[in-house]
């Protein structure tokens, strides 16, 4: 059942507007390359190039965005949302964005679930075992990997057309304030100190990798990786844990400074994956939906 909560509306100090002058600039530059199958992406020596390429055409304006994008990030809510560009339907100025910030990087390619420029659909959501879809669940990113992700970047191609899928994110110091004040100072030390086991992916060996919920200054959170450590008997915790993880994830589904906002065609969205987890809203038509949004995951280290 979807719990009720207020949701915050995205700031408008943490986004970006472009120009329709340097948005026509940036699409004209991405249509002159060739077109690149989303395999061919994998090569970070492509992806090398086809930022360069881009960023040549107009240096100051690329730069311009990419600093822009930048601080946003760097600072509360961790998220930037920029408005304005068009994309090209190669995906090339998208990869050329992101390629500024660090190397993109997936799992080994497999469609549906594994691409380096991913196709997120209503269809190829994974239902939770508690309810609903995975994705409605606030989350952090690349939760099975040895080392999750720092960046995500996302676009919308489309939006659903009855305004579901409204997008969330909810940041770590928000999180931090509210977990002290409705549990105390006890349980921030816990989740800062006594890791947890996460399921990894068969990729990084399908072992379990332990880890903190909480550090000095980031987090990280997917509760259904965790509950599959612990279906697989590998890991055990205490019920003092367990009842802790409980309370700490109903701080999240009811916290009140979430953001929730609809992403229209075009826009995109950049977020810190180790200082804020999302989701989104359920969609009332679910798999019918034509609802479609890009995302890559952006190494920056």
């Amino acid at each position: 059942m979807e719990v009720t909560r207020m949701l915050t509306p995205f700031p408008e100090a943490g986004t970006v507007e472009v120009s329709p002058a340097l948005a026509g600039e940036l699409l004209k530059s991405a249509e002159c390359l060739p077109l690149y199958d989303n395999k061919e992406f994998y090569s970070t020596a492509l992806q090398t190039r086809v930022h360069d390429d881009i960023r040549e055409s107009c240096p100051e304006s690329f730069d311009w965005l990419v600093d822009e994008i930048t601080k946003r990030v760097a600072q509360w809510p961790y998220c930037v949302l920029v408005r304005g560009i068009l994309f090209d339907e190669g995906n090339r100025l998208f990869v050329a964005i992101n390629r500024a910030f660090g190397e993109l990087v997936a799992l080994p390619y497999q469609e549906p679930r594994a691409q380096l420029v991913h196709y997120i659909q209503p269809a190829t959501d994974i239902p939770s075992p508690r309810g609903g879809q995975e994705v409605e669940r606030l989350h952090t990113d690349a939760t099975d990997w040895e080392t999750p992700i720092e960046l995500i970047s996302m676009v919308c191609v489309r939006a659903d057309p009855r305004g579901g899928g409204q997008s969330r994110v909810l940041d770590v110091d928000t999180i931090r304030a509210e977990v002290r004040s409705r549990l105390g100072d006890e349980t921030i030390e816990r989740l800062e100190s006594e890791p947890v086991p996460w399921k990894l992916s068969p990729h990084w060996g399908g072992g379990l990798k332990w880890r903190t919920v909480l550090t000095e200054s980031g987090m990280c959170w997917r509760r259904y990786s965790i509950d599959l450590a612990l279906e697989s008997k590998r890991a055990l915790l205490s019920k003092e844990m367990m009842t802790l993880l409980d309370a700490f994830e109903g701080v999240l589904e009811t916290k009140a400074r979430t953001l929730g906002f609809l992403m229209r065609a075009g826009e995109l969205l950049f977020s810190d994956n180790t200082r804020t987890i999302h989701a989104r809203a359920p969609i009332t038509v679910g798999s019918a939906s034509d609802r479609l949004m890009l995302r890559s995951w952006i190494r920056t280290s």
